[in-house]
C-alpha cells in the first residue's frame, strides 16, 4: 500500500490527524462542494475523485468520514479499510438517529445546533486545553455542508459491511456508543475525539494492521 487516505469527521479537517504517527504515506481527503449529491454514497463518489486508484491505497475514516469510507470501499476496493469512532452500517448508529429518522427530523434539524451547543465539547470528549482547537474547526465549516451531512446521516441505509474492515472504537464514545458496534478493536477510555486526544493509542493499532 503506497498511500493511506484520511477522511475526517464532520466539522473537522487535516488538523484532526496532526498527532497521528503512521508508518505509511498519508493524504487527507479535502471537503468539496456536494454539488448534486444528496446521499452519503453520492458524496463518496464526489470525494473518490481525489484518490489515485492506479497505485495501491487504503482508506481511513473517522465518524462521518468512516461512513464515507464504507461507501468508497464499494466503489474503489481499497487494500485497507479502517474506521475510527464510526459506524459500518446504519444499524450501528445510536438510537437517537433512528428516532430522528422516524419522525422526519432531517427536515427540521439545523447545523446551527452544532455550533451553539455549549456542551458539544463534552459530547465529543474534548478536553479544556483542546476546546479552542475543536471550536475553530467547527466554526470554519460552512453551515450548508453541515446541513447536508446531518441529513445524509439520517437517511443512510447501508447494510453492506465490507470484509476485512478494521474498526477502532472508544469505550466511552458518547456520539456513537460502542454497545451497537460489531467486533470493534476497543480503546479503553476513548471518546469520539480520540483520533486527536489519544493519537498514540490509535496510531499503535493502525500501524499493526499496515
Amino acid at each position: 500500500m503506497k498511500t493511506l487516505y484520511l477522511i475526517p469527521g464532520t466539522g473537522a479537517d487535516h488538523r484532526f490527524f496532526s498527532r497521528l504517527k503512521l508508518n505509511v504515506n498519508t493524504q487527507v481527503i479535502e471537503w468539496t462542494e456536494w454539488g448534486n449529491a444528496q446521499t452519503i454514497h453520492e458524496y463518496a463518489e464526489v470525494l473518490s475523485l481525489q484518490i489515485n486508484t492506479k497505485e495501491p491505497f487504503g482508506i481511513l475514516g473517522v465518524s462521518f468520514g468512516g461512513m464515507l469510507a464504507v461507501e468508497m470501499s464499494k466503489l474503489l476496493n481499497p487494500e485497507k479499510l479502517i474506521l475510527v469512532s464510526s459506524a459500518k452500517s446504519y444499524k450501528e448508529l445510536p438510537f437517537m438517529v433512528s428516532l430522528a429518522r422516524r419522525v422526519g427530523a432531517r427536515y427540521l434539524i439545523s447545523p446551527w445546533l452544532i455550533k451553539i451547543m455549549p456542551f458539544a465539547g463534552k459530547i465529543f470528549s474534548v478536553s479544556k486545553k483542546d476546546k479552542r482547537f475543536f471550536d475553530k474547526m467547527i466554526d470554519a465549516t460552512p453551515k450548508e455542508h453541515l446541513k447536508k451531512t446531518i441529513r445524509s446521516i439520517l437517511c443512510w441505509e447501508n447494510m453492506v459491511i465490507p470484509s476485512e474492515v478494521i474498526h477502532i472504537h472508544g469505550s466511552h464514545d458518547k456520539v456513537i456508543p460502542i454497545k451497537k458496534i460489531m467486533r470493534p478493536t476497543t480503546i479503553e477510555g476513548g471518546g469520539h475525539f480520540m483520533v486527536y486526544n489519544m493519537a498514540n493509542e490509535v496510531s499503535e493499532i493502525i500501524n499493526k494492521h499496515l
